[in-house]
């Protein structure tokens, strides 16, 4: 008999205890989280022109997880299709808001900086992960999937090519940002036709779309070569976001003006090219203290950019800009110097100067 009441005094215990147990934590469960159908829903095709404006709204019924006191927070991740979500892209700000708006640049940019071949079309799965609770104890709800094909793009760059050259060797040109076309470059140039070769992928080769003249100065698709009459060191710009498309192929000389230049100062010290290290060079005395630029000879293109940290050593200079500020050499009294100007990277135009 008193092996009875002890057993039977048990069990109400344990109901007491899971009584109290569950009044304290209630039990969770995954219900609703539904992720609707993005509205546009593609295919897109990203463009440069375009990037502030809308790609896409995405919006989801909200978790109900059985607790209603705190609302979970919500993350869109992104992954290619077929993997599985084994590596998965976080493609928001975690918040409690049900609805995402993407623009064209931030999932061009997202795309992009993980790894994703710009113009090639990419098919994305998406779905949204809601969080309840802390990071200690998490009750974590995944949705539905959905699926995405978009094409992002790079930065436009073209590559001003000879006939029956490789475009991949031809000098490129890049323009001033991600959502421009107006590209520039510098390169010496043989005699002969080119014309301006697209990269698809990010890979330029001559099966590759390309820009010729449409017999009136502007670029057209498929058009006709552009003669180049006289070897030499061109600027080279061309902008086929513009109507109509225009280009430019310029003689471009470049010299040392400034202060520091012995008098008189208002006379550029030309410099000379040298076709092996395709770089500008002169030797040239330089007053120290004092400000020098690079400047265009036949024009007003003016290239400067101070480098504070090589102060009172040999430079190597940052890069510069156009208008940019002056260049200052250390000390006080005249010093040779052999200065090299490198223009072979399009937008990233750089200087050295050694003393001798």
């Amino acid at each position: 008999m008193k092996n009875i009441l002890k057993i039977t005094s048990f069990a109400f215990l344990l109901i007491s205890y899971a009584s109290c147990t569950d009044s304290i934590d209630p039990i969770v469960s995954a219900n609703g989280l539904k992720l609707n159908s993005t509205a546009p829903s593609g295919p897109f095709v990203l463009s440069p022109v375009d990037g502030d404006n809308v790609l896409t709204t995405l919006t989801w019924d909200p978790a109900d997880s059985g607790v209603n006191t705190v609302s979970p927070k919500y993350t869109v991740e992104i992954a290619k299709t077929g993997t599985n979500f084994e590596k998965p892209i976080i493609a928001n700000t975690p918040s409690t808001a049900l609805k995402v708006v993407w623009q064209e640049g931030y999932i061009n940019s997202l795309l992009l900086d993980n790894g994703f071949v710009p113009d090639t079309a990419v098919d994305l799965d998406i779905r949204v992960k809601a969080v309840l609770g802390d990071n200690v104890n998490t009750f974590v709800q995944y949705s539905n999937t959905t699926s995405m094909k978009v094409t992002p793009f790079a930065q436009v760059t073209l590559a001003f090519t000879k006939n029956a050259d490789n475009p991949a060797n031809a000098p490129k040109m890049i323009s001033s940002g991600l959502y421009t076309s107006d590209c520039e470059g510098y390169a010496w140039l043989e005699a002969g036709s080119y014309r301006f070769y697209t990269a698809v992928g990010g890979v330029f080769q001559s099966s590759n779309p390309f820009y010729g003249d449409n017999g009136s100065g502007a670029l057209v698709l498929n058009g006709a070569a552009i003669n180049i009459a006289t070897a030499g060191f061109y600027m080279i710009k061309a902008d086929i976001s513009k109507s109509p498309r225009t280009y430019s192929v310029t003689t471009s000389e470049w010299g040392i003006f400034g202060l520091a230049k012995p008098f008189p100062t208002a006379v550029n010290r030309k410099m000379i090219y040298n076709v092996a290290t395709k770089k500008w060079e002169l030797t040239v005395v330089l007053n120290g203290g004092r400000p020098f630029k690079f400047r265009n000879t036949a024009s007003t293109l003016i290239l400067g950019g101070f480098d504070a940290t090589k102060v009172g050593a040999d430079y190597a200079g940052k890069s510069m800009s156009y208008n940019g500020t002056d260049i200052f050499l250390a000390g006080t009294t005249p010093l040779t110097y052999i200065v090299t100007l490198d223009l072979n990277t399009p937008r990233a135009y750089t200087y050295t100067l050694v003393k001798q």
